[in-house]
C-alpha cells in the first residue's frame, strides 16, 4: 500500500517552508487517484488560510509557526474506511519525507486545526492557569490570639532585614514581657512562628502555591495527552480490525464464488460430454474475441466440437475465417472481467504462451464456453 510523492512541486513547496520564505503552508492530496500523492495548495496566511482549504477527503498539510513545523494529517468523516487506513499508512510516508516535523496531528474536523490548539501541540504556548493558581495564598500556621505584648520601641517592627545581633535579643525580649504579663505563657515553638510570619514567607508561600497548581496543570495536561493517544491507539486498532475482518470476507466470498463456479462448469463441461457422445452435437454460439497479439474485438459464430473451435463470421457460413486445435493445449482458463472491464469476459492462455481473451453475450453463454474450452483440454 505504498504511495508516489515524486512531484517535485512538493519538496520545492517544503523547502519554501522549511528555509523561512513567504511561504508557510501547503496542502497535498491524490487528485482522484489511488495512490499519488501532489501539492494542491501552498499559501503565505498561515494556519488559518490552510484550515479554510480543507475538503471532504484525505489531505495532508505542513504548516510554519514561529520556529516549529507541524505535519497535519486530515481525513474527513465522510471518507471510507478503505481509503482511511490507506492515509494511514501513506501518512507514515509524507512524515518520513517532511523530517523538520515538530508534531503530527491527525483530525477528522477543521475545528481542531485552531491557532491555540495547534501553538499547544507544538509547546509554544500553555494552557490558560487555574483559578486556585491565581488566588492568595494564606499562611498555614494562624497567627495565635493573644493578649498585647508591650515590645520596646527598638524591636517592633522587626526589620526586615536586622542586624545578626539584633534577633535574639528582640526575641529574648518579648519571651520575658510574655511570661510576665500572661498567666499562659506562650510557648517558645508559637513564639518563633509568630516572628517568622514575615510578609516575604508569605510571598514565598504564595510562590510556591502558585508553582504547584502550575505542576498540577502540566500533569494534568500530559495525562489528557496520555489518554488522548490511547484512544487514538485503540481507534487505529479498531479501524485495522475492521479492515481485516472485511478482508476475511471478501477473501471467503471469493473462494465460496469459485467453489460455485467450479462446481457448475463441472457439470456443464460434463454435459457437453455427454451431449456430443449421445448426439453428436457440439457448443455453438455467438462470441467476441480479441485473438493473441491483436488489440482488435471481433464477433463470431463458434462452433466447438470434439478438440477444435471453429470460427464463422456468422451462422449461415460453411467455411471458417480462422479454428484453433485446443488438445492439450490449455494451461489456464479464468474470469477477466476485471482485467479487461467487460461483463461476462473470460481469459484462455495457452501452454505456448498464447493468450486469447473473449466475451459473450449473457452470463449463461460465457459459463457454457469456459466449460467447453475446459472439456477441450481435458478430451485430448
Amino acid at each position: 500500500m505504498s504511495c508516489d510523492l515524486t512531484d517535485p512541486a512538493i519538496l520545492e513547496a517544503y523547502q519554501e517552508i522549511v528555509s523561512g520564505a513567504p511561504t508557510n503552508w501547503l496542502i497535498l492530496g491524490y487528485h482522484d487517484t489511488r495512490d499519488k500523492i501532489s501539492l494542491y495548495y501552498k499559501g503565505t496566511g498561515g494556519l488559518g488560510e490552510l484550515a479554510a482549504n480543507l475538503k471532504e477527503e484525505v489531505l495532508y498539510g505542513f504548516v510554519r509557526i514561529d520556529d516549529r513545523f507541524a505535519l497535519l494529517a486530515y481525513v474527513s468523516e465522510q471518507v471510507s474506511g478503505l481509503r482511511r487506513a490507506r492515509a494511514l499508512v501513506h501518512g507514515k510516508a509524507v512524515g518520513a519525507l517532511f523530517k523538520a516535523s515538530n508534531v503530527q496531528i491527525n483530525t477528522s474536523t477543521p475545528a481542531d486545526l485552531t491557532e491555540e490548539k495547534v501553538r499547544v501541540r507544538l509547546g509554544l504556548l500553555e494552557g490558560p492557569p487555574t483559578p486556585e493558581a491565581t488566588s492568595p495564598v494564606m499562611p498555614s500556621t494562624p497567627v495565635p490570639v493573644s493578649s498585647p505584648v508591650p515590645a520596646p520601641r527598638p524591636v517592633t517592627p522587626v526589620s526586615p532585614a536586622p542586624a545578626p545581633e539584633s534577633v535574639p535579643i528582640a526575641i529574648d525580649t518579648v519571651m520575658k514581657q510574655q511570661e510576665a504579663s500572661s498567666p499562659s505563657p506562650t510557648p517558645k515553638s508559637a513564639t518563633s512562628r509568630m516572628g517568622l510570619s514575615t510578609p516575604r514567607t508569605e510571598r514565598q508561600m504564595e510562590i510556591e502555591a502558585a508553582e504547584r497548581k502550575a505542576r498540577e496543570e502540566m500533569e494534568r495536561q500530559r495525562r489528557a495527552e496520555a489518554d488522548k493517544r490511547q484512544r487514538e491507539t485503540e481507534e487505529r486498532k479498531a479501524r485495522e480490525q475492521e479492515l481485516l475482518a472485511q478482508k476475511q470476507a471478501l477473501e471467503l466470498e471469493r473462494k465460496r464464488k469459485e467453489e460455485t463456479d467450479r462446481v457448475a462448469r463441472e457439470a456443464m463441461k460434463k454435459q457437453l460430454i455427454e451431449m456430443e457422445r449421445l448426439r453428436g452435437m457440439g457448443l455453438s454460439g455467438y462470441i467476441t474475441i480479441q485473438s493473441a497479439g491483436s488489440p482488435f474485438w471481433k464477433r463470431r459464430f463458434y462452433v466447438m466440437r470434439g478438440q477444435t473451435v471453429a470460427f464463422f463470421r456468422d451462422d449461415g457460413e460453411r467455411v471458417p475465417v480462422s479454428q484453433m486445435n485446443l488438445g492439450g493445449q490449455v494451461r489456464h482458463v479464468e474470469d477477466a472481467s476485471l482485467e479487461v472491464l467487460i461483463p461476462n469476459s473470460f481469459r484462455v492462455d495457452l501452454k505456448n504462451g498464447d493468450t486469447h481473451y473473449f466475451f459473450s453475450d449473457s452470463t449463461r453463454d460465457k459459463e457454457m464456453a469456459i466449460a467447453g474450452f475446459m472439456k477441450c483440454n481435458e478430451s485430448a
